[in-house]
């Protein structure tokens, strides 16, 4: 009797590849069937790969820049970059930054062991938090005076899979990515503080375990022109529509894998070539896979922006307030809210840490614009409740970028000590291109012409409405 295999089991045998079809283009009635089902096959599977994709591709670009020796704001891996002034309008590391803190920034690798992040004594400083961001910009930890008070201590970042021992009084912060990216803030309260914070946010330090533990320096890795890891277009919009995305994608998950949970993903992405370990090529695809990548970026990119206008969805009073259903700073697997708040403001921490309200139109909905003057009222029950403070920061679009005004002001904040009050403890704040009389310039935030946004930030917000999209927002009026 014939018998097809000599394996007698019952179990079906394992899956070895994922098929994939190259489809090239004749005249046959088939050919025409078989070409539009792989274009529809590779779009569908692309849109998901560019959507779950575009928050570690924007991440990976910004530390292109960072590891460019010939960039203003160079930093080799593994070490901080300490900002020893506030962001102003040359600032073009990431979007959306603040404007009354000190940045320090750091892109770590933990492939082959931890790295120890060093917290120095903060005194009485007001705001500081070290946010570790695993390689999909998700917010693994938050090192902060809020969850560790004013320090000193020692953290050990690990890797997925690190099960070494640490040394006596270290605090391990398991990060799910084999590399992130540490974004501290340091606040300062007044210009005269300056100094004085700026001596402590350099006491904040990185090292290697290994270096830790023998006691010697760290000398960080030179990376080069030729690295992949610089190898990244600048061009946001050049490199989110041109198919080398994808091979900036692979890069990204080769180096720095994948999410706990989301490895399900690789075997999908796989029959378009995406994926740890993949090459992929251009130029080696089939005219049918091509067509289908090439529509699934242009869509992918409109998905992601558009996300990213609606991030949020309750609006009020030209306000985007946080829905709570809609999470920022850590997403779980809502991989187009996580592109989303990438491409509006990269980094965005957590709602224990701080509440963010973008605004882009005005009450009535109309979009903000230098041409015109508003006027933002706050009631002293619309006055942001804060452990820490709370600021209004103005950005021009479409880069989002810190506005350069002759003033120099691009940020009203509630530490100012000349910001004046009502008597009934309401607030006026006044946007404008012109400088208002001197009495009233302490609640004078300036613009220039053409559209803008504004961010209200909270840090140490008190008031649960801010995180439930039930804060009564104050309303910008155009005059």
């Amino acid at each position: 009797m014939q018998t097809w295999s000599s394996d007698r089991s019952i179990a079906t045998p394992p899956a070895r590849f994922i098929r994939a079809d190259r489809v090239e283009r004749d005249d046959s009635p088939l050919n025409a069937t078989l070409y539009e089902s792989r274009v529809l096959d590779a779009y569908t599977i692309g849109v998901q790969a560019y959507v779950y994709g575009w928050p570690t591709v924007a991440n990976w670009q910004i530390r292109s820049r960072m590891l460019d020796p010939d960039f203003p704001q160079h930093a080799p891996l593994g070490a901080f970059l300490h900002e020893p002034l506030p962001a102003d309008h040359h600032y073009r590391l990431f979007v959306t930054p603040n404007a009354d803190l000190l940045y320090s920034e750091a892109f770590v690798d933990l492939r082959d062991e931890p790295t120890l992040l060093h917290v120095p004594n903060t005194g009485n400083m007001r705001y500081w938090a070290a946010q570790i961001l695993d390689s999909f910009t998700d917010t693994a930890a938050n090192i902060s005076s809020r969850s560790v008070g004013s320090g000193p201590g020692d953290y050990a970042l690990t890797g997925p899979g690190w099960d070494g021992v640490l040394p006596p009084g270290v605090t391990q912060v398991r990060v799910p990515t084999r590399t992130c990216f540490i974004l501290l803030r340091t606040l300062f309260e007044t210009e005269a503080e300056l100094p004085a914070t700026r001596k402590i946010q350099q006491q904040f330090t990185l090292a290697p375990l290994s270096h830790v533990l023998a006691g010697t320096a760290y000398e960080p890795p030179t990376i080069t022109a030729a690295d992949p890891r610089r190898d990244v277009p600048q061009d946001e919009e050049e490199l989110s529509t041109s198919l080398s995305f994808f091979t900036v994608l692979n890069r990204c998950l080769t180096e720095g894998g994948v999410r706990p949970g989301e490895e399900g993903l690789l075997h999908l992405f796989a029959r378009i070539g995406v994926g740890p370990g993949h090459a992929f090529d251009p130029d080696t695809l089939d005219s049918a896979t091509r067509e289908g990548l090439t529509r699934a970026l242009a869509d992918g990119w409109t998905l992601v922006q558009a996300r990213s206008a609606t991030a949020r969805t309750v609006f009020r009073n030209g306000w985007v307030l946080p829905d709570p259903i809609a999470q920022t700073g850590s997403y779980g697997h809502d991989h187009l809210q996580r592109a989303g708040v990438a491409h509006r403001g990269i980094y965005a921490n957590t709602a224990d840490e701080y509440a963010a309200l973008p605004a882009v139109l005005d009450s009535v909905g109309r979009p903000l614009d230098g041409g015109h003057t508003y006027t933002i009222h706050m009631d002293a029950d619309q006055i942001p409740q804060v452990d820490s403070y709370w600021s209004i920061t103005l950005y021009s679009l479409p880069d989002r970028a810190l506005t350069n005004h002759p003033s120099g002001r691009t940020t009203v904040n509630s530490l100012q000590p000349e910001l004046r009050y009502g008597s009934d403890g309401s607030l006026d704040i006044t946007i404008q291109a012109d400088a208002p009389s001197p009495d009233d310039r302490a609640n004078w935030l300036p613009c220039v012409s053409g559209p803008f946004q504004l961010i209200l930030r909270a840090y140490g917000p008190t008031d649960p409405s801010m995180h439930r999209g039930e804060w009564p927002a104050p309303a910008i009026k155009r005059a």
